[in-house]
């Protein structure tokens, strides 16, 4: 098999704007402290990564809610001790219906994926609950991200086997009531030598976001730091094609990373 780091780097035809600091239209975001994970489906609610005062450990998972999607965004709500621990509790991914919030936390001497639930919108999040070994390995599980349609989570694992020292992986099942069964490699189109990880997944669910994950080497035909890239399929049932770095207007000297999409 022939890793898709020994063909020449592919650049992403997305034409892109120039990027906006958050910071200047959030301005309850922290620089120092923060980092989006993502948005519900409806975009009425932001889920944050923080590491600042106030949390109940070393990363906790935060909430910003807004009333429409012209309305300004309210405070930052920490999800409390039911879902946040005294360890690291980050990378959330929550459900196209807003009723299920996969993380990946510590608390396990090792990061594992959980998934935490609620009955309504209006409705606190629950005990959170370990995914398993049909997903998570003796080695580290992390940044898990549900598909839009539910049948399909994809996260970095760190485990043996792969093809370079950290790899993207998937579970597929058959209906949302279904239980996940055991996660597969993306294979070496996907995965390179490198680290690969931090999936994001188009709503469609045909466009993959990924970052090449330092301290380690970046992947060949990037921009220096850590890059963000892409793959593509043409439907959800074909293979994933060859990434692309999604080019300079994203991608600079220093590290970019964690695609979110709105």
């Amino acid at each position: 098999i022939v890793s898709s780091i020994d063909s020449p780097p592919a650049y992403a035809d997305l034409g892109f704007g120039e990027p906006v600091n958050l910071e200047s239209v959030i301005p309850v975001l922290d620089v120092l402290t923060d980092d989006v994970m993502g948005l519900s489906y409806d975009g009425l609610e932001m889920y944050i990564l923080s590491s600042r005062p106030g949390g109940y450990g070393d990363l906790d998972l935060w909430v910003l809610r807004r009333t429409s999607n012209d309305a300004d965004w309210g405070p930052l709500e920490n999800l409390g001790p039911l879902v946040n621990s005294p360890d690291a509790d980050a990378f959330s991914s929550i459900s196209a219906d807003g009723l299920t919030l996969y993380f990946h936390s510590n608390r396990a001497d090792g990061y594992d994926i959980y998934v935490t639930a609620r009955a309504t919108r209006n409705d606190p999040w629950g005990l959170p609950v370990n995914l398993g070994a049909s997903v998570n390995s003796s080695a580290s599980d992390a940044c898990p991200w549900i598909s839009a349609n539910g049948l399909e989570l994809y996260f970095l694992s760190r485990r043996s086997g792969g093809y370079g020292l950290s790899d993207i992986y998937v579970t597929r099942r058959a209906t949302v009531n279904d239980p996940w069964p055991e996660a597969v490699n993306l294979g070496p189109v996907v995965n390179s030598p490198y680290e690969d990880g931090v999936p994001c997944l188009s709503p469609d669910g045909l466009v993959l976001f990924f970052i090449d994950n330092l301290p380690t080497a970046p992947r060949p035909g990037g921009y220096g730091g850590t890059d963000i890239w892409m793959a593509r399929r043409a439907s959800l049932s074909d293979s994933w094609q060859l990434p692309a770095n999604l080019g300079p207007e994203v991608n600079s000297s220093l590290n970019d990373c964690v695609v979110r999409m709105s």
